[in-house]
């Protein structure tokens, strides 16, 4: 006879799909480090390190700054081969993967590149994809300077659905620019004020854990073209609505306000705020000295997209639940970036964003040094760390 223990259900993790976002963060930073120091210098000016990268002033005054940045969209390309309406719209979320990371400090995307590498260049794909670039740039108000198409069968996976769709990656890179005056640091404070922004959905990250509770290719529960309760549209087009673009709204009201920092919620979720932390009890002159540095408290999130309630639920009646904190470690769950601003600026924040996206304040700054998530329905109230 099975004792509990091994009757209990194996709860799923990104993890345990294939994706170990520990892993990938530790070899990120110990290359970038070991890079930087055997790069010694650099050409193009002296650097300023922000929570998530180095910004550079390529002129003697620091009074403008560039930030350059480069994103690939990751396994959502898969799902366009199940459809081949994602070709076109796929391009979108390469340019806005990029762009919201470069708006992070406070740049304006300038210049757009993409790089294509497929399995045959032959037909309209390519030309479906560049589309989509083009879009995305369009949104953004950046220019595509370039690009490169590549065919690269033998570095591609077979088709996942016969001769009406090629298998292939994308990848853009961004170069923006910025005045000193409104560049985003990333100090906070306790009492700070944390404003989410909503997504249009999963965005390009955590595919991979919902492919594989969700569709059938990858052994989850519905076939693509299923249209679950509760929803008027095909699974696959649910994933593959495009990830939404926020510079013209951080543009706006960092022209008006000042940000304390921003977050680009993505496929680590509200874990990425330890890097705020972390970043915070480094910086000099900040309020945090060597004590565990800021925290941030989320109790102000509402319910979940449909999407994300889908995944959860659907994991569970598989029998490979996947925990609240797992969901809230891996999705955006709702808000695609995170702004934070002083309490006093937080309403005219809000007037402001609200012009562009569905806003709301979701959180505050703590001295706790936790990142915690309050107030959520599936956890039956009670506050849990990321």
């Amino acid at each position: 006879m099975k004792n509990k223990a091994q009757t209990r259900a194996k709860s799923l993790t990104y993890s345990s799909v294939g994706v170990n976002r520990s892993t990938r963060e530790k070899l990120r930073k110990s290359l970038s480090l070991s890079l930087q120091k055997e790069t010694g210098k650099y050409e193009i000016g002296n650097p300023l390190q922000l929570p998530f990268g180095l910004v550079f002033s390529p002129f003697p005054k620091f009074e403008t700054f560039i930030d350059f940045e480069i994103e690939v969209v990751g396994t959502k390309t898969l799902l366009a081969e199940l459809d081949p309406t994602g070709y076109s719209t796929i391009g979108i979320d390469g340019v806005a993967m990029v762009v919201n990371d470069v708006i992070r400090s406070g740049a304006k995307p300038t210049f757009l590149s993409d790089g294509i590498n497929i399995a045959n260049s032959k037909g309209n794909f390519v030309k479906q994809i560049v589309s989509g670039v083009m879009k995305g740039a369009e949104i953004c108000g950046a220019t595509v300077t370039s690009g490169e198409t590549g065919d690269a069968a033998e570095l591609l996976h077979p088709k996942l659905v016969g001769t009406k769709s090629q298998p292939f990656d994308l990848f853009v890179s961004c170069c923006g620019f910025g005045d000193r005056k409104h560049l985003i640091m990333g100090g906070v404070k306790e009492g700070d004020e944390i404003i989410g922004i909503e997504s249009s959905g999963i965005h390009s990250n955590g595919i991979t854990l919902a492919r594989r509770v969700l569709l059938t290719n990858w052994g989850g529960a519905y076939d693509p073209f299923d249209v679950p309760d509760g929803f008027d549209r095909p699974i696959v087009k649910e994933l593959l609505e495009p990830t939404r673009i926020y510079s013209a709204a951080i543009t706006e009201v960092s022209n008006d306000l000042p940000l304390r920092a921003v977050m680009h919620i993505t496929g680590d979720s509200f874990t990425k705020f330890h890097r705020l932390s972390s970043f915070n009890r480094t910086i000099t002159n900040g309020p945090w000295g060597d004590s565990r540095g800021p925290g941030f408290l989320f109790d102000g999130l509402d319910s979940p997209k449909p999407i994300f309630r889908l995944i959860f639920e659907t994991a569970k009646k598989q029998s490979s639940p996947i925990s609240i904190a797992e969901m809230y470690r891996t999705f955006n769950m709702g808000y695609g970036y995170a702004v934070i601003v002083d309490r006093e600026d937080s309403d005219r924040a809000l007037e402001l964003f609200n012009k562009y996206h569905p806003s709301k304040r979701i959180g505050r700054v703590t001295n706790t040094g936790r990142v915690a998530i309050a107030g959520v329905r599936e956890a039956e109230g009670r506050t849990f760390t990321v």
